[in-house]
């Protein structure tokens, strides 16, 4: 049994509690996750690291691993990537993305800022077509544009994508 799947298994059966939080991280990758919602009802969210670290100059130095989340709340869902370190650019309010899927023709996917003024993350406008997407997916690679910094590829395996909505 390789390390990654014997950590899996202590996590999925010896440390996932039965409760208010519910965490499953699966060989594949994925992440899931579920917590009560400040209105009391469920919060979903399913989290992937992205392969590769994207590596910046000044003033963000080092790499930063860029993450991939789908959260479901009070029957609303979004997909955003989120960079550890860096900020995106702030030309993704009505900006886009090329997304290439298992190594076809790249498209296009709309994102827009975080309504909260993080700029390390953005939102996906069409979350619902990038969920279908990801079920039937095995690589991604996602050519973004951080503040300052040339336009990086964040590669992915979304392959074994679970989702119910």
């Amino acid at each position: 049994m390789t390390v990654r799947l014997a950590v899996v298994y202590l996590v999925y059966f010896f440390v996932l509690p039965a409760d208010a939080h519910s965490y499953r991280a699966l060989a594949d990758g994925w992440r899931y996750e579920k917590t009560p919602g400040p209105t009391g009802s469920s919060v979903y969210k399913a989290t992937l690291t992205s392969d590769n670290t994207v590596q910046f100059g000044y003033p963000y130095s080092g790499g930063s691993a860029v993450t991939l989340t789908i959260r479901q709340t009070n029957g609303s869902t979004y997909a955003y990537l989120e960079a550890a370190n860096g900020t995106f650019t702030r030309s993704y309010q009505n900006g886009s993305a090329r997304i290439q899927f298992d190594g076809k023709p790249p498209v296009a996917y709309a994102l827009s800022a975080a309504a909260n003024g993080r700029a390390n993350i953005v939102f996906f406008d069409a979350g619902e077509k990038l969920i279908a997407q990801l079920k039937r997916t095995r690589t991604m690679v996602v050519r973004l544009q951080f503040a300052g910094q040339p336009v990086r590829e964040v590669r992915f395996t979304p392959a074994g994508f679970r989702w119910n909505s």
